[in-house]
């Protein structure tokens, strides 16, 4: 539109621009996790399928939990163990297109659900030889149900996009930036000074109308969502088997409140953890034992 076309001054415009696009509930929500997370913007990744550098719109790792322990303390009561909790987050936002989620009942353990969100250096994931399999309660056992597919209604005129998949991309990208985080499964454990565990949590916000479909009675009925669960399933260039996420949908109103149940998590893995610890210690021991032996006969690796 040319200048003299548009209506108020050329800052009017850029600011309804502005408005319009996701950066603002980015930077919104990289403000609210300022509090208690260490948090990095346009954080990047390779796309091992598409063979391109990429970025997620913020990871974040917890500085304070609770009030209860600091990143210092934890590791000191948690040694020879490392413990990463990791947010992964993607920003959208419409007022063009309404989000609708058709969710099925969740019927095996949630522990499943979230395979590939989990990586230790004892089994690789979590698996149910894991010390930790079924121990987490996770907020995603709040819920019954999860997403199985979704659909992007327009709502108002967009000359852009007539259809979209927002969706599918940010869920894409989320699960695309923890397997390259998680990176490829190690054919060996090579002791280190401490055994890394990590958890993740992957989270799309969107500042737009919500909507979960409830087909109980036969007919579409819709309630307004705040908090959907989208469940997800990959297979990463690295192995053959097909690894599970279970995935946030968390209106921008609720973000709040969604945080202080991230913050519940986090204290939960670590109680798990400690309480673990003398289990955990016997099979770091055992680890270190046989690579010793197998390096020693020379078949290693």
């Amino acid at each position: 539109m040319e200048q003299g076309k548009r209506k108020g001054t050329l800052e009017d415009y850029l600011i309804k621009r502005i408005k319009e696009s996701g950066y603002p509930l980015e930077v919104e929500i990289s403000n609210m996790l300022d509090k208690e997370f260490v948090v990095f913007n346009t954080q990047y990744y390779f796309d091992e399928e598409s063979k391109q550098g990429r970025d997620i719109d913020i990871y974040a790792i917890p500085n304070v939990i609770l009030n209860t322990y600091t990143i210092d303390e934890l590791e000191k009561k948690i040694a020879p163990f490392s413990l990463m909790c990791e947010i992964a987050v993607e920003c959208k936002k419409s007022d063009t297109h309404a989000w609708v989620f058709f969710t099925r009942p969740l019927i095996t353990p949630m522990s499943l659900y979230i395979s590939g969100q989990y990586c230790d250096e004892f089994f690789g994931t979590m698996s149910p030889q894991s010390l930790f399999f079924g121990k987490l309660n996770f907020h995603y056992k709040e819920f019954n149900e999860a997403a199985i597919a979704t659909d992007e209604i327009k709502i108002k005129k967009d000359k852009k996009n007539d259809s979209r998949r927002t969706v599918f991309g940010a869920t894409n990208q989320l699960v695309k930036f923890i397997l390259y985080e998680k990176g490829p499964p190690k054919e060996s454990k090579v002791p280190r000074k401490d055994f890394q565990i990590r958890v993740f949590f992957p989270i799309i916000v969107f500042d737009g109308s919500m909507y979960r479909v409830n087909l109980e009675s036969g007919e579409p009925k819709l309630e307004k969502a705040k908090h959907i669960l989208i469940k997800t399933s990959h297979r990463s260039p690295y192995t053959k088997e097909v690894e599970r996420f279970v995935i946030d949908v968390v209106h921008r109103s609720y973000f709040p409140e969604f945080m202080r149940k991230l913050n519940l998590d986090f204290l939960n893995l670590i109680e798990v953890v400690l309480q673990q610890h003398d289990e955990l210690v016997k099979k770091a021991e055992e680890i270190k034992q046989k690579y010793e032996s197998e390096t020693k006969e020379g078949t290693f690796g």
